[in-house]
């Protein structure tokens, strides 16, 4: 078996040494948090990346200019599929090799 090291906050440190003073393993009530915690998150409405990004208020929606780029009948599943014919890098690595080097 393996050990992993958590860092945890200071009230779930409580608990933990109040379940081994109680009888209980800190490994039994670990298992319950994460237990617990995975099933909450299974409950959560998964949020897409640009929802996440609207929420924090690190995107906007589009303005009249760049709507008005935007070619009619298009959809996309169609843009898509035409950005993964073209081959190449991955918009993703063409920023991260115009960014340079970590620092």
């Amino acid at each position: 078996m393996s050990t992993n090291v958590v860092d945890v906050p200071p009230e779930t440190y409580r608990r933990l040494k109040e379940a081994r003073k109680a009888g209980n393993s800190p490994e039994a009530l670990t298992r319950e948090l994460l237990e617990e915690s995975l099933r909450a998150r299974e409950n959560v409405p998964y949020k897409t990346a640009r929802e996440v990004l609207q929420g924090s208020g690190k995107i906007r929606p589009l303005g009249k200019t760049l709507r008005g780029k935007i070619a009619s009948g298009v959809t996309l599943d169609e843009v898509r599929a035409s950005l993964t014919m073209a081959g190449g890098l991955p918009l993703s690595e063409i920023v991260l090799q115009q960014r340079g080097p970590r620092p």
